[in-house]
């Protein structure tokens, strides 16, 4: 039986780096990104990525270049069974009037447009595999029947945005019959440095339950976002 693969993008620090660690002990094949410029710095994350052996690719979200060359050295013939895009920016800062346009713009770019653009040139290594799936790290903060207290704004817009996208592909490609499930999921709120060591759940807690989220996706699921715990997040 071939051994199932998972591409996890943004994969050296916090959520990503546990849902790593997470896929290598259940002896998955696991490939991680890391941003060219960090390699480049030699960043320790990438050092202990690769004492940890998993295949590693440089992907940038504001460079389509870099996804388009990454996929390319995945190989056209190689399944993939699950994509998780991970990387993001800070929620902070959190008051409204310290948004920036240019802050949009970027946020928007990052965790909105990376992830469809990483999906895009993917593709055709989901399609060989069966069951396929493809999970966008969003938040409920990107719910806007859940915005009960404001704070995060350009966040908060660029995570909506991720959210539509997802469910825009998931009904689209159920009427091309394309056979790959695409959630979005809430995965906590952790403390890592992306949040500046701000959070209130526990990170084994939310990555042992988002293991569980990522088993039991099914194709009804598509187009969802779910909670780590498994609870579905209303838009």
């Amino acid at each position: 039986m071939r051994t199932k693969t998972v591409l996890i993008v943004g994969a050296n620090r916090g959520i990503g780096n546990n849902l790593l660690q997470a896929f290598v002990r259940e002896s998955w094949d696991v490939t991680g990104t890391v941003r060219p410029q960090t390699r480049t710095e030699k960043d320790p994350t990438v050092v202990e990525l690769e004492k940890v052996g998993v295949k590693i690719l440089e992907i940038d979200y504001l460079d389509e270049t870099t996804i388009a060359h990454a996929a390319a050295q995945y190989g056209s013939d190689r399944p993939l069974d699950l994509l998780i895009n991970v990387g993001g920016l800070s929620p902070h800062p959190k008051s409204w009037q310290d948004q920036t346009g240019e802050m949009m713009v970027e946020k928007f770019r990052v965790m909105a447009v990376g992830p469809i653009l990483a999906t895009r040139h993917f593709l055709p290594n989901l399609e060989l595999a069966d069951n396929a799936r493809i999970v966008n790290v969003s938040s409920a903060f990107g719910s806007v029947s859940k915005n009960s207290f404001g704070t995060c704004m350009a966040y908060r817009m660029a995570k909506a945005a991720l959210n539509q996208a997802t469910v825009t592909l998931a009904r689209e490609w159920e009427k091309e019959g394309r056979k790959v499930t695409l959630v979005n999921v809430e995965p906590g709120f952790v403390s890592t440095r992306l949040t500046g060591w701000d959070g209130v759940d526990d990170m084994a807690t939310c990555i042992a339950g988002l293991m569980k989220v990522f088993k039991d996706i099914k194709p009804e699921d598509n187009g969802t976002l779910i909670k780590w715990d498994g609870n579905r997040i209303p838009y």
